[in-house]
């Protein structure tokens, strides 16, 4: 039902806010300035890591920063944003959070500094239905806003994966083991880089551990992570 509503106010309104529906303009798209003023931002002054996503990872991951941009919370404006995101075809979303995020972090005061801005892979076939990787659009906007660099053809996802929607954490830890590889042509772009990693939402850390540890295993300097949201 949602999807055919959005589907209506494309036909009638090409520019609206994915967050509150309503017509702005060229400039304010996707997400307009009354949204933008009320998102549920976690990032603090000055800036500091998200307490409860790193301690998704203590004892798991040497983790330099743990970076959530939004609070998640079911119906919130959040899960709106999302959901346009993944399901209705409107990629520019991720890279206007990623700019936001960026933005956040400077107005933090921080010194913050990535070399490099990766996302959680897509498998192939989801990745051509769905069009585009929600996560390396948020990569794009973020490595935009700090002046880094971006790439979705570092990190590879080897085979598809169950959906993690339903599955506790021990499932979900199984269900993404050994599914993520380095491609041989773009190691070489890890070696003494301050590495980013990005995901939409976390939940249990499965996925992005999984990631995280095979990053780790190879030459960098550091490795941080950074969410759209996070989901308590």
């Amino acid at each position: 039902m949602v999807d055919f509503l959005n589907d209506i106010l494309e036909v009638i309104y090409p520019n609206y806010c994915a967050c509150c529906h309503a017509s702005v303009s060229e400039s304010e798209t996707p997400i307009c300035i009354q949204c933008r003023s009320s998102l549920p931002i976690l990032i603090t002054k000055p800036f500091s890591n998200n307490r409860q996503l790193e301690q998704k990872f203590e004892g798991l991951l040497p983790l330099k920063h743990c970076i959530s941009f939004l609070k998640f919370e079911k119906g919130g404006s959040t899960q709106r944003l999302l959901h346009a995101l993944k399901y209705n075809k409107r990629p520019e979303i991720g890279v206007v959070l990623g700019k936001l995020l960026s933005a956040e972090i400077k107005n933090a005061q921080s010194d913050i500094h990535f070399d490099l801005v990766l996302p959680i892979p897509l498998h192939s076939k989801k990745l051509k239905v769905r069009g585009y990787n929600q996560a390396m659009k948020f990569a794009e906007g973020i490595a935009d806003g700090l002046n880094s660099e971006s790439s979705d053809e570092v990190l590879i996802r080897t085979k598809a994966t169950e959906t993690q929607t339903k599955k506790g954490r021990l499932q979900r830890i199984l269900n993404v083991s050994e599914v993520f590889g380095v491609s041989p042509l773009n190691e070489d772009k890890l070696m003494g880089k301050d590495i980013l990693l990005v995901d939409d939402v976390v939940t249990t850390g499965s996925t992005m551990e999984a990631c995280a540890k095979l990053l780790i295993s190879k030459p960098i300097k550091s490795l941080s992570i950074a969410t759209i949201a996070f989901a308590s």
